[in-house]
């Protein structure tokens, strides 16, 4: 048995009172454990998860439950109806793992010397569904192309900033099409950037590295930090050559900004040549940017081509000190 909760987020990027509700109240009954996926019918964008499947179930309101078992889909519009006909009858969730259930130097030491491939697969075999590749619409695409060939529905969201360049979203559809895949598209709460705006204007990250933080926070970190609120794990891209801040990346983290999830960075030894030679080799689509002298993508504003001979990473958040070029979401705790 799967349940899958989804959730609806207003045109305002909030999400709605009844599903913050529901939330608690499946945590103050410890039935949160029980929720298997939940998925977001976003207002803001008609092709979200949430909104294809509540058009599949003829359904018109959120929050509501899809409970898949044996083949069949039963869809609960309320909290108490689930908890009536389902939680109440003892559907045994699998336990939640953490870090505390495995022993992280260990895991280091065995998967040092293995493919990305062979640590999708172990992640993939000890998380999903509550595993899920965090794409950022660059060169991680040589991710994406691993880990649906290991398991065509694993799971991959992107941060949509409101931000990107035109070619980014194009990737994104491009990626759709190619993979017959869903992407999960996380979208930043449209009310705090709105005042973020307001208070210190539309290019507020130009004018002092606080403002630049204070933007990528609340477009980059705070929704992935909701995101990964559902998860056990999550898979990134990151490699050690791409900055000073990343030297020395493991494959398996212990990620404390984000609750002590498990971070998995499976092309954490490969380099920037290994990457493209996996991308041409295995025809993989890829942001047309980086034909331009773009090797790192990110938000418009805060990306630039590269003169040759820069670092690969020089295009980011160019007027800042290469010490501290990092958005927050992949920052040690210190």
């Amino acid at each position: 048995m799967k349940i899958t909760l989804v959730k609806k987020i207003k045109e305002d990027g909030k999400e709605c009172k009844k599903c913050l509700q529901v939330t608690e109240r499946l945590r103050a009954g410890d039935e949160l454990r029980f929720i298997d996926k939940i998925v977001y019918a976003d207002m803001r964008d008609p092709d979200s998860v949430g909104l294809r499947l509540a058009k599949e179930h003829n359904i018109d309101i959120a929050p509501f439950f899809i409970v898949e078992n044996e083949g069949t889909a039963s869809i609960y519009k309320t909290y108490m109806e689930l908890k009536r006909k389902v939680l109440n009858k003892g559907k045994e969730p699998e336990k939640k793992k953490t870090s505390k259930d495995f022993d992280i130097e260990r895991l280091n030491n065995e998967f040092e010397a293995k493919t990305p491939q062979e640590l999708l697969e172990w992640g993939l075999k000890e998380f999903h569904p509550c595993i899920a590749l965090a794409w950022s619409g660059a060169e991680d695409v040589a991710v994406v192309d691993m880990l649906v060939k290991i398991n065509p529905k694993a799971r991959i969201f992107t941060l949509d900033t409101g931000r990107l360049n035109p070619e980014t979203y194009d990737l994104i559809d491009r990626v759709r099409e190619r993979y017959g895949i869903d992407i999960e598209v996380i979208f930043p709460d449209a009310a705090e950037v709105e005042k973020m705006v307001r208070e210190h204007g539309v290019n507020l990250f130009y004018q002092s590295v606080e403002n630049r933080k204070l933007c990528c926070n609340i477009r980059k970190v705070q929704p992935l930090k909701r995101m990964l609120s559902t998860l056990d794990a999550w898979i990134t891209g990151l490699r050690r050559d791409q900055a000073v801040t990343r030297t020395v990346l493991k494959k398996i983290e212990v990620d404390e900004n984000f609750g002590g999830i498990i971070k998995l960075n499976p092309l954490a030894d490969w380099s920037h040549k290994d990457v493209w030679d996996y991308i041409h080799k295995n025809n993989v689509p890829y942001n047309e940017l980086h034909d331009r002298g773009y090797p790192s993508i990110g938000c418009a504003p805060c990306s630039r081509s590269v003169k040759p001979g820069e670092d690969i990473r020089a295009g980011r958040w160019w007027w800042e000190f290469p010490e501290g070029r990092e958005c927050g979401l992949h920052v040690k705790s210190k």
